[in-house]
C-alpha cells in the first residue's frame, strides 16, 4: 500500500491532490464485535489491552490535523515509529519480529 500511495502521490503533484499514508496502530475501537473469522462467526472480544491504545478519537483528530497540515505520512505510536525505522535497516527481521508477534494472539490465523 505504501509503494502505491506514494506513486500516487507523485504523480498527482502537480494536480494538488494530497495523499496521507496514517499509521495509526491499534485502536481502543473494539472492532472485533462486529468483525467476522474466516468461518463468518463474530470475532468476539480482543485479547488485547485497549485501555493502553489510543481511543478513537485522538486518532481521529491527529489525522485531520495531519490532512489540513498537509503531512505526507502519520505514524502515531512509539512501536510503529520505531517499526519503520528497523524496517529500513533490518526489513527481514522486522517481517519475523511482527510474525511472532501476531502469532502470539489467541486464534491467529498464522
Amino acid at each position: 500500500m505504501h509503494g502505491f500511495l506514494e506513486a500516487l502521490r507523485i504523480e498527482n503533484m502537480k494536480h494538488g491532490l494530497h495523499v496521507l499514508i496514517a499509521c495509526p496502530g491499534f485502536t481502543a475501537s473494539n472492532i472485533r464485535n462486529t468483525a467476522l473469522a474466516a468461518d463468518g462467526s463474530s470475532q468476539g472480544e480482543t485479547p488485547r489491552d485497549e485501555q493502553k491504545m489510543m481511543q478513537p478519537e485522538e486518532v481521529a483528530m491527529r489525522i485531520v490535523s495531519a490532512v489540513k497540515y498537509r503531512k505526507d505520512r502519520l505514524t502515531l505510536t512509539f512501536s510503529g515509529k520505531l517499526t519503520v525505522l528497523l524496517n529500513k535497516f533490518f526489513p527481514k527481521w522486522v517481517d519475523k519480529l511482527v510474525y511472532n508477534h501476531m502469532s502470539k494472539e489467541p486464534d491467529s490465523p498464522f
